[in-house]
């Protein structure tokens, strides 16, 4: 690969972010662990100078960050094509909205991985401007599917419909480890005395986003019937 030459134009340099960012991508596509992911591998493969990289994003948590929003954004979109088939009624529609909400998220496993990192890997070497951007980002991102959730599932507020979002990213964050465990943890799980312990990520996601968007709209419609 060609190594880049120092960009100094606009457009020069989102390609060369995009580049660290595709690169990036690749080796986690790979089967590269995020912990794989450093800022040298990063500039080696990218055919860059490690400190060339540090133009373009501070550390590799702030690599693996926008990775994480990119993901969303991708997930986001898909939903807003997505048609279901009508409801019969309004618990229906806020039972048919969760499952999909679910068996979406749980399909892209990358954004699973990355979001379940967020506390302890990818928020732990920035810098406190950079987690406050990526705060009110996902704020806004969250209210705007707040209001596709609320349009599809009117028993849903907005409020009620931004609450189970960042509950389904907390249950996401504590399934997904606990369900993708180490290889001598698996190795272990495959004793049938231990058969207790396996969880599939799919299935317990889908239960946990259900339950949480059917206490949702309850409170929801508590709310609207107290005012």
């Amino acid at each position: 690969m060609k190594a880049f030459t120092r960009a100094r134009q606009p457009e020069q340099k989102e390609e060369r972010r995009a580049h660290l960012l595709g690169t990036a991508r690749a080796m986690l596509a790979e089967g590269a662990s995020l912990g794989d992911v450093s800022l040298s591998e990063l500039a080696r493969r990218a055919a860059m100078t490690k400190s060339n990289v540090y133009r373009y994003f501070e550390s590799r948590e702030a690599v693996l960050l926008a990775l994480l929003v990119e993901e969303w954004e991708a997930w986001f979109a898909a939903l807003a094509r997505w048609r279901g088939p009508r409801a019969v009624d309004a618990d229906a529609a806020v039972e048919q909205l969760a499952r999909h909400l679910a068996r979406t998220l749980a399909a892209r496993l990358r954004l699973c991985l990355l979001t379940s990192a967020l506390p302890q890997v990818l928020e732990q070497n920035l810098s406190e401007a950079a987690i406050r951007e990526f705060k009110l980002r996902s704020l806004a991102h969250f209210d705007e599917v707040a209001a596709l959730l609320s349009e599809r599932a009117p028993r849903l507020s907005r409020a009620a419909a931004v609450t189970l979002m960042h509950d389904a990213v907390v249950a996401i964050t504590g399934l997904y480890p606990a369900t993708h465990p180490s290889p001598a943890a698996a190795r272990a799980l495959d004793d049938p005395a231990l058969c207790a312990l396996r969880r599939d990520f799919g299935r317990e996601l889908e239960r946990f986003v259900c339950a949480l968007a059917a206490d949702a709209a309850g409170r929801a419609s508590g709310a609207r019937a107290a005012r």
